[in-house]
């Protein structure tokens, strides 16, 4: 596996991104392996070309399956758009790689919770994740939610401002070990 596409990488391009990244060479390889048939033609001649995110869906199931999807591809996407190099998919995997750092991880999944961009964690912000996590339909009621996300800004917020900071999210979840392992998946 990777040996008929290692030569796509030069030996110093795999080192350089095992050395910036929390992968090994192997997973490295592995994730060219599914990369590159997304447009190989293309990626061939351009290894920055930006895949459409419903293509890398396809190659990686725990993205297409995951209720943060849209979330995860708007925060690892170095466009900011709804495609993903490979370097923004190396990236990717590296945050949920085992190996990443736990203060490293929290603060990528601060992006990723954060719905609205807005550098902080509201009630809203919760409210949306409830909805992600346990779907609409039935899902919770309104007040339900609501609730959920008074206790959670009662217990994380330190400044207790009505929202979590990225500080006071990273301080909270260093708290909740289960979070490292639910936050993570592999090539």
């Amino acid at each position: 596996m990777g040996a008929k596409e290692s030569s796509l990488l030069s030996a110093e391009q795999l080192e350089d991104y095992a050395e910036l990244t929390y992968l090994t060479k192997w997973e490295i390889l592995l994730i060219m392996d599914k990369f590159l048939p997304l447009e190989p033609d293309e990626i061939r001649k351009d290894l920055h070309r930006r895949i459409p995110n419903r293509k890398i869906m396809e190659a990686f199931p725990q993205l297409k399956f995951n209720p943060f999807r849209d979330r995860i591809f708007e925060v690892f996407s170095s466009g900011g758009d709804t495609r993903c190099s490979f370097e923004d998919v190396l990236d990717l995997f590296s945050v949920m790689s085992d190996r990443c750092p736990h203060r490293v991880k929290a603060a990528w999944a601060f992006r990723v919770f954060d719905v609205d961009n807005d550098r902080q964690i509201s009630a809203d912000d919760i409210v949306a994740l409830c909805d992600r996590l346990v779907g609409t339909d039935p899902g919770l009621h309104r007040d339900e939610k609501t609730c959920i996300a008074e206790v959670i800004l009662e217990e994380m917020d330190l400044q207790k401002n009505g929202s979590l900071g990225e500080f006071d999210f990273i301080h909270a979840i260093a708290k909740v070990p289960e979070f490292y392992h639910s936050f993570s998946f592999r090539p």
